[in-house]
């Protein structure tokens, strides 16, 4: 009979191999994976979808590979192989741990109490700003789950609503709230996002000052977007749902938005979580805005005959209004 001793041996043993295993895996279910040597084998999901046996989405039967794949690399060290190349992009290990946690990073429940301090600092606090779709359209809205509304009470630790929450029915198409680069494909399936996408935005594509960064979760499946494509304002990033861990109640089919903003058009992706360098929070009803402010404290501030945004958007047979905004409602408006 083995003794305790050296069985602990033989797991230390065990997991120095695997942390240092040359693998080579092949394409299985729409799952490619790379082999690396001296670094553990990370597995990327494909571009497109594929359906298992069960009717799930291939990407989405191979979730926990890869969040276990990626959790082999020491903190820092992780990053989207994908990302190299396009622009703005720095490893992992250049952004601050501040910024990570204001992005949601944090682990333990010290941490992410003192995560939801540097998140209202940065931005994640309430302004009183509403949508006011131009031309008195007919808009999805945002429902009860609106921006930075507390969430302690949903969660066992300090939360806030870092978005806000869209209802449609399910697999209705979610659009591109303007042009940009895809920098972020995340199968989230073992947080509350689920499903995620997110865009870079330039200045040039939006007339903002900043580097914006737009976030869809909750999607049906794995958008077949690809990292580093080029979308354009009004292009379908995804599809609505309810993908996620949820809690004690049933989540509806809803998008959840939001918009990260930064000077700085440096940013980073981790394998889990796109971070701009150097970024804050906007309510995405600012996001609309002609003008500034766009910070939280400013907005906030605003006499209330300022807090109706005028939002354009995209109507249900393609066209834009206004017809030359950079910038729309992710749903089309009748």
């Amino acid at each position: 009979m083995m003794n305790l001793s050296r069985f602990r041996k033989l797991v230390l043993v065990n997991k120095f191999l695997m942390r240092n295993l040359t693998a080579t895996i092949c394409l299985t279910v729409g799952v490619a994976c790379v082999a690396t040597v001296g670094k553990p084998a990370v597995a990327h999901i494909s571009n497109k979808s594929s359906q298992a046996s069960n009717g799930t989405s291939g990407a989405s039967a191979f979730g926990d590979l890869q969040e276990s794949a990626m959790s082999l690399a020491p903190r820092g060290e992780r990053k989207c192989s994908d990302c190299d190349g396009l622009e703005g992009f720095l490893p992992p290990s250049e952004i601050s741990d501040e910024i990570r946690q204001m992005v949601g990073k944090a682990r333990g429940r010290a941490d992410k109490n003192k995560a939801v301090a540097i998140q209202k600092a940065r931005g994640a606090t309430e302004t009183g700003l509403e949508a006011k779709f131009i031309g008195a359209a007919e808009c999805p809205e945002i429902d009860s789950e609106q921006w930075a509304i507390d969430y302690s009470h949903k969660r066992p630790t300090a939360a806030i609503h870092k978005g806000v929450d869209i209802p449609q029915p399910a697999s209705t198409p979610i659009r591109a709230v303007a042009a940009g680069t895809v920098v972020g494909k995340f199968l989230n399936d073992n947080n509350r996002k689920g499903t995620e996408v997110v865009l870079r935005h330039t200045p040039e594509q939006t007339g903002l000052k900043y580097w914006t960064y737009s976030q869809y979760t909750h999607m049906w499946e794995m958008s077949p977007l690809a990292i580093g494509e080029a979308v354009e304002m009004g292009q379908e990033v995804g599809k609505t749902s309810n993908t996620g861990v949820m809690g004690k109640r049933i989540r509806r089919d809803a998008l959840h938005f939001s918009i990260l903003y930064t000077e700085s058009p440096k940013w980073s992706n981790d394998g889990r979580i796109v971070i701009p360098k150097e970024s804050f929070w906007m309510d995405p009803n600012a996001f609309y805005r002609l003008d500034g402010p766009y910070d939280s404290q400013s907005l906030k501030a605003l006499p209330e005959d300022q807090k109706k945004v005028p939002v354009p958007y995209m109507k249900t047979d393609g066209s834009f209004v206004p017809t030359k905004t950079k910038r729309i409602w992710p749903y089309p408006c009748k």
